[in-house]
């Protein structure tokens, strides 16, 4: 809605400014000037630059739904289509119903859900004698490798202990 406002000021504002062009420097021009296109522009671009300034530019948030899809083809089969079910389910699953809809036995489903909670993808939780799995908030999800930001040493350090202790 500010949008439109915004831009009705700017189609104000173009307006005058041609209004002003044409009596102090065109007056053989007639009003609605071939300049008043370039008018609007200026004026549309001045205001949204203003806008940004004063208001600061935050982009439109979008479904964090590529970071889950990100994640979910990291996976194998079957974590893969449960962690992906569970997010078409909102977030939030019982995991027997999620079983019969992926034709999975349960022990396999609890299984492969056992393995996401270890990664720390999912929480499982009992409700009413139910396992529900939910998904874990993004904020939640650590992007750090597991040894550390150093990597490269992780492995060096690892590969010398190795030579050292045959």
């Amino acid at each position: 809605m500010k949008a439109v406002y915004l831009f009705a000021i700017a189609v104000a504002l173009a307006f005058l400014l041609d209004y002003v062009h044409v009596h102090l420097m065109c007056p053989h021009c007639p009003f609605p000037s071939p300049m008043l296109p370039i008018f609007a522009l200026l004026v549309v671009v001045t205001v949204a630059t203003l806008y940004f300034y004063i208001h600061g530019f935050k982009p439109v948030e979008t479904r964090p739904a590529g970071y889950y899809l990100v994640v979910a083809n990291l996976l194998r089969e079957p974590e893969r289509s449960i962690y992906i079910k569970i997010y078409e389910k909102g977030g939030e699953a019982v995991l027997a119903e999620v079983a019969r809809e992926l034709g999975l036995r349960k022990l396999r489903a609890w299984r492969a859900a056992q393995r996401l909670a270890e990664k720390n993808l999912v929480v499982l939780e009992k409700q009413a004698g139910r396992l529900v799995v939910r998904l874990r908030p993004l904020e939640e999800l650590s992007i750090e490798p597991e040894h550390g930001k150093n990597y490269k040493r992780y492995k060096q350090d690892k590969q010398h202990k190795a030579e050292k202790h045959p």
